[in-house]
């Protein structure tokens, strides 16, 4: 079983079982999973058009010395490869970041306080660092910022600057244009989901689990400003939602903070009148790369997996006939994948709509949908479906 070939994915059996048949079988599966410690093969960046035009972009980029080389299949998505994986070297301090800051330090991202698990007491500025995360694995090294007093009383700030990561490619914060709303980083099968849905001006748009904005911000790119698009999600995330939308200047897409499986606000009146739906659910992430150790079970899958339907109900009810509704999760896990859409396609009037060709031929076909699998394609692993309503 995948377990023995890849331990720091503690994954129980049940959910092995259904990755497996998902995945042609135990050796196709240990690929996918050993693909999951490492990042995609390739960083991509989307352009807003709404501010300025790819080739404009590109030429920019080219003027500082940055080769990004323009997607084939999607018009707005441009890319650079990234290294790796390169030497660490092995400093005698080391600091202990946890699970997500250490996935980001292994990309080439700086350690900062709130990141920091463990740090020795003798921890001062300049010193050399290994940056490892809670479960051993070593991510970065570089030159501390803070000491390990300054840690413990600020909380906050650069605490390691890396300069030799595992892997490296461009930091899409600090490219330029960034602050000015220039550019979106984000994924190939994220976009490819929002474009396979076909955003059309003048369309009616809402996207359930909106936050951090990049899907939502891609439809309203699509559709234009002439068209309404609203975005949704839990008031814990509106703050984060709203400074996307207004640093890509696309302020006129309406916000929403609540549930949108209750159809919160305006919401309640709009059912059966919308062109477009955006369900992009919590998940159990068996898909997000790279990855310095993971847990899940089948329980986990299963519980999202109805979590996730009612998100699904909700935009049913929100389209028009002939609406469309886009479903993507970042997980390999058919439960909350192809299961789901065979789900929604036998208990509500939904129909499949077969993927464009193009994007096709960058993933498999899985009931209906696309999955992208990070061996095979070098992508996160990631679903999506379009489905039609009657």
């Amino acid at each position: 079983m995948a377990l023995r070939c890849y331990g720091v994915l503690d994954y129980d059996y049940g959910i092995l079982e259904r990755l497996e048949a998902l995945l042609e079988g135990p050796a196709s599966l240990c690929r996918e999973l050993e693909a999951l410690l490492s990042p995609p093969t390739r960083l991509y960046v989307r352009v807003n058009t709404l501010k300025v035009s790819v080739e404009d972009y590109l030429d920019i980029l080219k003027s500082i010395g940055l080769r990004f080389e323009r997607d084939t299949v999607l018009p707005e998505a441009i890319w650079h490869p990234v290294e790796g994986p390169l030497p660490v070297p092995v400093h005698d301090v080391k600091v202990v970041a946890d699970k997500r800051a250490a996935e980001s330090v292994l990309m080439g991202s700086d350690l900062y306080a709130p990141g920091v698990l463990w740090a020795p007491r003798e921890l001062r500025r300049g010193m050399e660092v290994t940056v490892v995360s809670e479960n051993g694995v070593i991510v970065g090294s570089g030159i501390a910022e803070m000491s390990y007093d300054e840690i413990k009383v600020k909380g906050r700030g650069l605490a390691v600057r890396i300069t030799e990561p595992r892997y490296r490619a461009p930091r899409v914060s600090e490219l330029p244009g960034y602050e000015e709303g220039l550019i979106y980083g984000q994924s190939f099968p994220s976009m490819a989901a929002v474009r396979a849905l076909d955003p059309r001006p003048g369309d009616v748009i809402v996207d359930l689990t909106a936050a951090p904005g990049g899907k939502v911000s891609y439809a309203a790119q699509l559709a234009g400003p002439g068209s309404r698009v609203i975005a949704v999600d839990r008031p814990s995330k509106e703050a984060l939602l709203r400074r996307t939308l207004r640093r890509l200047g696309m302020e006129w897409v309406e916000v929403i903070a609540g549930d949108s499986r209750t159809l919160p606000g305006p919401l309640a009146a709009l059912r059966g009148k919308v062109d477009a739906v955006i369900v992009d659910p919590p998940c159990s992430n068996i898909g997000v790369r790279p990855k310095v150790y993971d847990r899940r079970t089948l329980r986990d899958s299963l519980s999202a997996s109805r979590y996730q339907r009612g998100f699904i109900r909700a935009a049913a009810e929100l389209l028009r006939a002939g609406g469309r509704m886009l479903y993507s999760v970042c997980t390999l896990a058919p439960d909350e994948g192809p299961l789901n859409v065979g789900w929604a396609v036998e208990t509500l009037t939904l129909e499949i709509v077969e993927p464009p060709r193009g994007i096709l031929e960058r993933a498999v076909e899985a009931g209906g949908g696309a999955l992208f699998r990070p061996a095979l394609h070098g992508t996160p692993g990631f679903y999506f479906a379009v489905l039609l309503k009657r």
